[in-house]
């Protein structure tokens, strides 16, 4: 079975003047891939623009597209700007949900628009079960489409349901390699600064990386003069003060050029702490300790799913201190649960 897919990874070249891709969407949209596999994928495009002729040809003759999970799911929820309910059943093609989760980000998930319900009733009018991130997003789902409760599936994030994780029997205790993430977004220097502090503490040891997901640069003048929608940017200088305040201290600053590059450099990487979500499940899934801390609501529901320890922003060194024991076993049979929701989900519409 052949399939299109839908991303944010995805940034339209009128839009880098302004929106930088976010490496974790990056490792949902290969642990999609990896998890369809051997199905094959015959296109990617962005969820960010309305897609062009050739584009919907595409959709059309794969007959199935899928949505590639991230924090997109909000009170005004699009599957691209513009699109509605009427343009989905006018289509021929069916759209698949596959581990989307609510957005977090305050007053985004207050009361779904009737424009949002419309369109997501349209997509089960074509599908038995879509896929949802965590219990958060299914309550917020349950609440405002209640009829449609029993086919909203709680799936989990791609990202974490992969075999080092699913089929190892303890997780591994090194500590030779650190690795740190920070979300240089809103006032964010006393807690990142802190917790590279507090990492270069307990690890005076281990080499450590501070890993950039998000490579913020400033645009030129020019390139946001020709991006007529484009919003203000804010100024990236803190964010690359922050990459030399983590070299005074002894990191290392990696900044993949994409993805699968960011992919390979973590299988090096034997402990993780930050507070880039998917940074965290990657290395849950690759067997390895992460410790998280969020930032907004786009975290509470994965750690209520999957038993893991959030640090406490206000008590960054406390909280990681007192959590560096934490047996993170009963994490694994509940990834290996969620992932048989997943295959139940999969095995629904891609046969």
């Amino acid at each position: 079975m052949d399939y299109s897919l839908l991303t944010p990874y995805r940034v339209p070249p009128r839009m880098t003047a302004y929106k930088i891709p976010n490496l974790g969407d990056g490792f949902i949209l290969r642990a999609i891939e990896r998890l369809l596999a051997p199905r094959r994928s015959v296109g990617c495009y962005s969820t960010r623009i309305a897609p062009g002729a050739a584009a919907r040809k595409a959709m059309q003759q794969a007959g199935t597209v899928v949505i590639a999970g991230a924090n997109q799911l909000d009170d005004r929820y699009r599957i691209w700007p513009g699109f509605d309910a009427q343009q989905l059943r006018e289509a021929s093609w069916r759209f698949v949900p596959f581990g989307l989760g609510y957005n977090g980000e305050p007053n985004r998930n207050e009361r779904m628009s009737e424009l949002t319900r419309e369109l997501l009733e349209a997509v089960h009018e074509r599908i038995e079960y879509s896929s949802w991130r965590c219990p958060v997003t299914l309550r917020y789902l349950q609440r405002e489409l209640p009829h449609l409760s029993d086919r909203f599936l709680m799936t989990g994030c791609p990202v974490l349901l992969d075999a080092p994780l699913l089929e190892s029997q303890r997780f591994r205790a090194d500590e030779s390699h650190v690795a740190v993430t920070s979300t240089e977004r809103g006032d964010f220097w006393d807690r990142e600064t802190r917790l590279l502090q507090t990492v270069a503490r307990l690890w005076p040891k281990a080499r450590r990386s501070f890993v950039v997901h998000q490579d913020f640069r400033r645009p030129s003048w020019i390139a946001r003069l020709r991006s007529r929608d484009a919003p203000a940017v804010a100024d990236p200088a803190r964010a690359f003060a922050l990459r030399e305040f983590a070299t005074h201290l002894g990191f290392e600053v990696v900044i993949p050029p994409g993805a699968d590059e960011a992919r390979h450099f973590y299988e090096s990487v034997d402990l993780h702490v930050g507070s880039r979500l998917h940074a965290h499940l990657l290395l849950l899934s690759r067997n390895r300790r992460s410790w998280l801390l969020p930032i907004d609501g786009r975290a509470l529901g994965m750690a209520e799913a999957f038993s893991y320890p959030l640090l406490d922003a206000q008590t960054i060194e406390s909280s990681l201190e007192s959590t560096l024991g934490y047996d993170f076993e009963p994490l694994r049979e509940q990834a290996r649960a969620a992932h048989g929701t997943m295959q139940r989900f999969i095995a629904s519409w891609a046969r």
